[in-house]
Formats: C-alpha cells, sequence, structure tokens
C-alpha cells in the first residue's frame, strides 16, 4: 500500500489549507518588515525578522509532511534536495579537517527545535562520508563554531549569549558521522563570532594540534572584537 492510500482526501485537504494559511501569514510578516527602518527601529525589525523566520521554518516542516505523507519518493531525495537549497556545504580541507557551512545562524533555544537544520545536514552528511569515503573518525579533536554576523543587520541584541544557542541537535548529527564520541573525553568545543556580508554559521572539526593555527587564522579574518 502506497503512502499515498493511507492519508483521507479529508486530512490531506486540511494539511494542504494549513499550509496555504502559513504562506498568506509569512507573506504578511515579510509585507510589514518594508515599512520598518532597520537603523532606527532596529528592536522592532529584529522582532519582526523573528517571527517570519519562525513561521518560515514552521511552514519548511509542514511542506515536508506533505511529502512524506503522500508521495512515493524517498525521503531522503527530499532531504538532499533541501541541503542544497538551503546552501548547507560540507567539505575537507588541506590539513585534514572538515567544515560545515550553513547559511544561516543556529536558532535559539526558545526555538525548541533545529530539525529544520539538523535533518538536510544529516543527509548531506551521509552522502559526504560516502563519497569521501571516511573511514576514520575524529577522536582527539577541537569542534570550532564560528557564528557570522550580517555586518548591515548589527544592533542592540542582535549578539546572542552562548548558553540561548540550540546546538545540541547539531552536534550529535556530528557526532553520527564524524566523530568517535562528542564528550569532553574525546572533543573541545569552541565557539567564536565575526562578521561578515551575510548571516551563517561555520562549523570546523579539526585534530587538536592543528587548532593553535585556527585560531591565528581566525584572529586575523575577525572583523569586529568582542
Amino acid at each position: 500500500m502506497s503512502m499515498a492510500s493511507m492519508i483521507s482526501k479529508e486530512v490531506l485537504s486540511q494539511k494542504i489549507k494549513r499550509a496555504g494559511d502559513e504562506i498568506r501569514l509569512l507573506g504578511r510578516d515579510v509585507e510589514a518588515l518594508k515599512d520598518v527602518d532597520v537603523v532606527v527601529q532596529s528592536d522592532v525589525y529584529s522582532s519582526l525578522s523573528m517571527e517570519a523566520a519562525i513561521r518560515g521554518e514552521y511552514l519548511t516542516r509542514k511542506l515536508r509532511e506533505l511529502v512524506f505523507s503522500t508521495a512515493t519518493v524517498p525521503s531522503t531525495n527530499l532531504l538532499e534536495s533541501a541541503a542544497d537549497a538551503q546552501g548547507i556545504l560540507v567539505y575537507s580541507k588541506e590539513n585534514g579537517a572538515v567544515e560545515i557551512t550553513i547559511p544561516s545562524l543556529i536558532p535559539n533555544r526558545k526555538k525548541k527545535s533545529t530539525d529544520i537544520i539538523t535533518a538536510p545536514l544529516y543527509t548531506k552528511l551521509n552522502r559526504f562520508v560516502d563519497q569521501q569515503r571516511l573511514l576514520k573518525r575524529f577522536k582527539d579533536c577541537v569542534i570550532c563554531i564560528t557564528h557570522v554576523y550580517n555586518k548591515d543587520l548589527l544592533g542592540n541584541g542582535r549578539y546572542r549569549d552562548h548558553d540561548n544557542i540550540e546546538l545540541k541537535g547539531i552536534l550529535d548529527t556530528i557526532n553520527t558521522f564524524l566523530l568517535v564520541d562528542d564528550s569532553m573525553a574525546y572533543c573541545d568545543i569552541f565557539t567564536t563570532h565575526m562578521v561578515s556580508d551575510m548571516d551563517f554559521t561555520r562549523i570546523t572539526i579539526m585534530e587538536r594540534n592543528t587548532f593553535p593555527e585556527w585560531i591565528l587564522g581566525h584572529k586575523m579574518e575577525q572583523k569586529l572584537p568582542c
């Protein structure tokens, strides 16, 4: 029996209607942003843009549910496409490190879920490990997490506290493919920030003995002091 035959027409119609409602509300939120001066009303802009971003992520989950509950296309196909659409990159560095680029800031804890990132990241890492034929996992390593802020949107409250960022789901996903274990016995975690032309998160997993060279390079790259 196909997945499409396991869901009633009425339930599917309700799901599609809710997705349509969310699309209209998201459009309303984005339109509201046009009337806000990001410099003069930075707090208002931050609040409205956060609401729009949260609604967008909720909508993405609802649209994924439509695929998972009705389509015969494997979920991995959708998530691989989602990872590419989001611009998630995973690649090896010359010194043996693995670098992950996520073109957004990692959500705050109050949003409760990072599934919007971790599900595509899981698929992307799985494909990366298969393509690179990585047999050795990092054992004595440092995980460096760089939160990169769009310099044009900096304002009061833009920088987040380290303990308010939801890293667990992302670290668990990385652990599944790249680490022997993510406990303190096997890896250290270093978090920092910098500014650039856009928001994104860069995660670098490296052998511990290459960390001093990395931190020197980061300090030279950094444009704004903590």
